[in-house]
């Protein structure tokens, strides 16, 4: 009985990180949840990689006549879990991002990704916007996130102030009195989605905030007994790539985490409007300066010292793709030139036995074979891109 519980102490603490509804993911993933809108297939990560995972809170909206409309979502959650510290960094992503799409022509807010293509299209439009990874998804619809509130006995949090607010068309009601108190689901939805003079940051504040109350209520041991009820709540309401074995092979590392290790980050910008329309305007330098402290695997300070030469011999033209994303992460790419051959397999080759810095490129693109010669070229690392390569 011990390890059962310690299993799910450990499962809750994970999932917890990300959103109060994923509580239950990892005691769900025990049983396979059917995907009607088709496979979304991810790579895992790594040996010692950290582990990414996107949560998304999930609504639809009434269309004329009272028909629900497609999910949108309204919380878009980014939780790095690194296995060698058992830290874990949470980076809320406002909805009205202004961010690039994938196969739109425009840029448009983060929100829509989910619109137009489900899970599949909003693990790659957060891919793009943050040059990471995305391993495991968590998606997890409205009606899930009240009931496992209310499963778990509600949570116990400072509302900062009077919130009413009322719009028909999101079927939403807000009616939250400043102070003390135990929200329950209903209550708790109304505190999360809130977006009041302060706008989607408040909001995404709230959240982070609410997470980590949620946290410490989750793992009491009261709730580990109610684990039937939440998995039935999951059947229905959430979706996830997420398999115990994934919950196993982590399992000592979960175990360690705790409030003291979450780390809550919100991405910088500012409020703005263009075209009519209201957005959340991205600050790139200072996200790529807090992507590089707290989600990649090396500094900006460490990988500008590497230089890189890139042999493209992909047939695609896709080293321009890869030189933009190295120079992103910092690295000093030399030069870029086209084979006109085509080969199989990606190769990263360190030079002089550089294997600090050939790893570095590794874990930057994420694929390839890594070797490591003492011979002396013009840079650090050499990456011929084959026809495998992916990104």
């Amino acid at each position: 009985m011990h390890k059962v519980l310690r299993y799910l102490s450990a499962a809750l603490g994970l999932l917890i990180c990300g959103m109060v509804g994923t509580t239950v993911v990892l005691l769900n993933s025990l049983s396979v949840i059917p995907e009607s809108e088709g496979a979304v297939p991810l790579a895992p990560p790594m040996v010692n990689e950290r582990v990414n995972v996107l949560v998304l809170g999930a609504d639809a909206g009434l269309l004329p006549g009272g028909k629900r409309g497609p999910l949108r979502t309204d919380t878009i959650i980014v939780v790095s879990f690194d296995p060698a510290t058992s830290l874990v960094n949470v980076l809320s992503i406002p909805r009205d991002s202004r961010v690039r799409i994938p196969g739109r022509e425009r840029l448009d807010k983060i929100t829509h990704a989910h619109v137009h293509g489900g899970i599949m299209l909003a693990v790659s439009t957060v891919e793009l916007l943050l040059d990471l990874p995305i391993h495991y998804y968590v998606r997890v619809e409205t009606d899930a996130f009240s009931q496992l509130v209310d499963t778990i006995g509600g949570v116990d949090i400072f509302v900062e102030k009077n919130m009413n607010y009322r719009d028909p068309y999101q079927d939403l009601v807000i009616n939250l009195r400043m102070g003390q108190q135990t929200l329950d689901g209903d209550k708790a939805m109304q505190y999360v989605r809130y977006r009041g003079a302060d706008g989607d940051i408040g909001r995404v504040k709230r959240q982070q905030a609410f997470l980590l109350a949620t946290l410490k209520t989750a793992l009491r041991p009261s709730n580990l007994l109610r684990v039937n009820e939440l998995v039935s709540i999951a059947l229905s309401n959430v979706r996830t790539n997420i398999d115990a074995a994934t919950v196993l092979r982590h399992l000592p590392q979960l175990d360690q985490i705790g409030p003291d290790k979450v780390q809550m980050w919100m991405m910088p910008g500012t409020d703005g409007w263009i075209n009519g329309g209201s957005y959340w305007l991205l600050d790139n330098d200072a996200l790529d300066n807090l992507l590089s402290a707290h989600f990649w695997h090396n500094s900006l300070e460490e990988t500008k010292e590497v230089t890189v030469m890139i042999r493209d011999a992909t047939g695609n033209a896709a080293g321009q793709r890869v030189a933009q994303a190295l120079r992103r992460r910092g690295f000093n790419v030399i030069g870029l030139e086209t084979v006109p051959e085509t080969v199989e397999k990606t190769r990263i080759t360190a030079h002089q036995r550089r294997d600090a810095a050939g790893q570095m490129v590794f874990r930057a693109l994420g694929q390839g074979q890594l070797v490591s010669e003492a011979g002396a070229r013009n840079s650090d690392v050499t990456i011929v891109l084959g026809l495998d390569y992916f990104r």
